[in-house]
């Protein structure tokens, strides 16, 4: 049974959130091996998603909607629901921004995602301990540019662009190696948490962590 399983938008996002949980739980020997992505599924031959199988945030709304998912939470001790954002006013989503505070739109995708989860089978409410989910405001980047930047606001918008910009020895391009190099100052927990003061969604995100596993 994995301790943490991970179903996100892409496979950039899953070793992200793998290098947070692996600094946050640093005396947690090994925690990367029992750490498992679910969706989108991951090769760990080629660093790539696995062939014939897709990722996005639509792909992550039909998985939670499936009974593999509803199987998986029941086989792990925790599931990770990683999302960003900026898809919230798209059609197929329905999450109105405007006027919304941080927390008041990390509340209503999660209400969201929960509807989702749902929409077949009754299944969130006896099972909620386990699901955990990692809203990113607007993307998961805004979490990363901290490192590389010290903004004196927080900035949540155009935050891939930023990071390109100021990521100046690692390429800024959507594929696991880079951003397993980009997150690597989230495995020492003293810097996560610098980071962590500086981002009010990737807070309120390890704000819902277990404090021991």
């Amino acid at each position: 049974m994995a301790k943490f399983a991970l179903a996100c938008e892409g496979i950039t996002d899953q070793i992200v959130i793998e290098n947070i949980l692996c600094g946050f739980y640093k005396d947690y020997d090994d925690l990367d091996e029992e750490i498992q992505p679910l969706q989108p599924p991951y090769d760990v031959t080629t660093q790539k998603q696995k062939e014939g199988e897709f990722g996005g945030w639509e792909m992550l709304l039909e998985y939670l909607s499936e009974k593999r998912f509803r199987d998986d939470v029941l086989n792990s001790e925790y599931v990770i629901i990683q999302i960003d954002t900026d898809i919230s006013e798209h059609i197929n989503f329905g999450v109105f921004q405007k006027d919304l505070s941080v927390e008041e739109l990390i509340s209503k995708i999660i209400e969201r995602l929960i509807l989702q989860i749902d929409s077949k089978v009754v299944f969130y409410n006896s099972n909620q301990e386990k699901i955990i989910f990692a809203i990113s405001v607007h993307s998961l980047e805004c979490w990363l540019l901290p490192i590389y930047k010290a903004n004196k606001t927080e900035k949540i918008t155009g935050c891939f662009e930023a990071l390109q910009r100021e990521s100046k020895k690692i390429k800024v391009v959507k594929e696991y190696a880079s951003y397993e190099k980009l997150s690597k100052a989230f495995l020492k927990q003293k810097e996560l948490m610098k980071i962590v003061s500086k981002s009010s969604s990737l807070q309120i995100f390890i704000n819902k962590l277990p404090k021991k596993i």
